[in-house]
Order: structure tokens, then sequence, then C-alpha cells
């Protein structure tokens, strides 16, 4: 605190009011409130997680959307795809689940 009232001293007599009103507005508006430069730092960084969430996500829909269709395209791969995910069996068939 004591440099600070030191260098106050110092550039007393050479500081414009208007110029100290001017720096004391711009630190204000840059670093105490709710729309800083941190906070505007921190959204832009969200903002590019969510796009490459986005993108992630816009993959798996297509991968999703292929399985889709060749599920509907071929009974094999629909039978295939219901024995696996669903543990469905035919009438004279046994089903072990062995889990590690």
């Amino acid at each position: 605190m004591l440099f600070i009232t030191n260098l106050f001293e110092k550039f007393r007599g050479r500081i414009n009011k208007y110029y100290l009103t001017i720096f004391i507005f711009f630190v204000m508006i840059g670093f105490i409130g709710d729309s800083t430069f941190y906070k505007h730092f921190q959204y832009y960084k969200k903002i590019n997680e969510l796009k490459s969430d986005i993108k992630i996500y816009q993959n798996k829909v297509k991968e999703n959307k292929d399985k889709l269709n060749s599920l509907h395209m071929d009974n094999e791969s629909l039978e295939r795809f219901a024995r696996e995910q669903f543990l469905m069996t035919k009438n004279d068939e046994e089903l072990y689940i062995i889990t590690p």
C-alpha cells in the first residue's frame, strides 16, 4: 500500500484527472463486474468445447443412422443385432452367458 501512495504522490501533478477517470473506467469494465475479460475467455473456451462435442455427437448420429439402414436392409444383420444386444435365441438353442 505504501508503494501505491508513493507512486500517487510522485505523479500527482503530472496525471490529468480525465486520463485517470478514463483509466479507472476501463479497469472497471475490464476486470470488475459480470462482463469481464476473464469471463469472456471462459465463455470462449466453453463454446469451443461445445463445438467439439457437437462434432462428436454428429458423428455418432451418422454411425447410428448407417447401422439402422443396414438393419432395415439385411435380415441377417438384424438377427445378429438382436442376438447380441437383447440375448435372443431360437426355440431349440440354449444361451450361456460368460462374464469376466
